[in-house]
Order: C-alpha cells, then structure tokens, then sequence
C-alpha cells in the first residue's frame, strides 16, 4: 500500500461575511471550511471530486459529531488538520483538528462517509469498482476514541401531534441550493441554529453538536423544524413531507 501524510492542512481566513453575533465564525461555515480540506485531502489521496465524477460516483457525508473550545473570529486566520482513517465495511472514517494562529487546538470534528453512486446516491462497494486506488489510511488516531455516533432519529408523529406548529420552515431557495443543486448539509446546522435562535437558546454557547444527515433536499423543497429537550440535551429534527426524516441535530451548550 502507497505512503501517505499522516494528515493534510488547509489554512483559513475567517471574513466578517461567514460570522455572527460577537464577530465568530459560524459553525455551518467551519463545516463547510472542513468539507473544503475533506476534499483536498480526498483529492491527494487519489479520491477527489473530478475523478470521482469521471467514474459516476460522489462522497456523501452522513454523520459528523464536532467539539469547539471556540469558534475563530473576524480577521482570524486558522488551520483546519484532516485525515483519513480507512474504510470499514462501506463507511470512510475522516477527522479534523482546528488550530488558531498560536497553534493551539480550538476545536475537533470526526465523521463518516460513503462513496455513492452519482445518479442513484447508492452506497458504492469499493472492491467491486476495480478502477477505484486501494483502499487508504493515513492515520489510526481517533480524536475522541471512537467513531462518529448515531443519532437515534425518531419518526415525526412522536415528536409532534397533528396540531402542532414547527419551530420554523426552511425552503430550498436558490441561496440554499450548492453546485449539486440540492441544499448543502452545512446549512442543516445554519437551519438547526436558527431553530434554537428562535427558541430562545442561547446559540453562541454551543459547545458540541452532533448531526446525522438522512435525506437530501432538493429545488423548491421545504422542511419542517422541530426542537425535542430530554436529559439535558437539545435535539432538532428536520422532516420534509409527511415522515422523510432529512436531519437530525443534538447540541449541548457550555
């Protein structure tokens, strides 16, 4: 098996355009930022997005549990450390450091992925795609010492009664819409803290979340948003139509 950097490093400038209330970056924007550094590290590792295409076939992301000590601010310039993990059965292991200037750790991410066929969204089996490099890892380690969790997504008939209202509606508009024309999963957590925001939770003090991507969201589509307190933990749900459960989000404020 080829030799690999153990992780691949993108540096970041943080513009007052991607931040928020007290000048922070917001945290749909760090993911898209590390999608970004998924991407050139995939691409450095034989995997990146024209050859994919090129062979009918796309990463898809469906989970990601993320840890901020604090997000970067206006006029910050960060380091976002990815590395792949390997492939275990059908699922892409890749993590993620986040470094400020001083080259101390602000944050830390770890997520699962699959290869999926571009048209149907299938999960791809990489030993049956000869064409596909063997199989990579660059690194073991494992930021919080296991793999990304699952989040238990309930249908939307136990979250909500016939008479309940969402917390808020989100639409597939044009500004949502990325080069796939579907909504990038990076505006899942913008929607889910606007549904916190609008309910009242204090969204700078954010210092987990987890969330589990089910379902794209494609052109003129809506989504129903719904915010579940148990045990300490807040969980927002996204639905679109009568039960299609699009996403699922549990923060835990500091």
């Amino acid at each position: 098996m080829q030799d690999y950097s153990p992780y691949n490093e993108i540096e970041v400038y943080c513009k007052a355009t991607e931040c928020g209330i007290g000048d922070s970056l917001y945290t749909s924007v760090l993911i898209g930022d590390m999608q970004e550094a998924a991407e050139q590290s995939s691409y450095s590792l034989g995997y990146g997005t024209d050859f994919l295409k090129e062979n009918n076939m796309c990463w898809i992301i469906l989970r990601m549990h993320i840890e901020i000590e604090r997000l970067p601010k206006w006029h910050e310039t960060f380091k976002i450390r990815t590395w792949a993990t390997g492939l275990e059965k059908l699922y892409y292991g890749r993590e993620f450091e986040v470094y400020d200037s001083q080259g101390t750790r602000i944050g830390k991410a770890t997520s699962t992925w699959i290869l999926a066929d571009w048209n149907t969204h299938r999960p791809v089996i990489a030993a049956k795609r000869p064409e596909l490099p063997p199989a990579f890892i660059q690194s073991e380690e494992k930021v919080f010492g296991m793999n990304c969790p699952k989040i238990d997504f309930p249908d939307k008939s136990e979250i909500a009664g016939p008479s309940d209202e969402p917390v808020i509606i989100k639409y597939a508009d044009y500004t949502e819409l990325d080069r796939n024309r579907h909504v990038n999963n990076s505006r899942y957590t913008a929607w889910a803290y606007d549904a916190l925001f609008k309910s009242g939770y204090d969204v700078t003090s954010v210092k987990e979340i987890s969330i589990n991507y089910n379902n794209e969201v494609k052109q003129g589509e809506k989504v129903e948003l719904y915010i579940s307190e148990n045990d300490g933990k807040i969980a927002v749900y996204g639905y679109k139509g009568a039960d299609t459960k699009v996403f699922a989000a549990v923060v835990k404020l500091g």
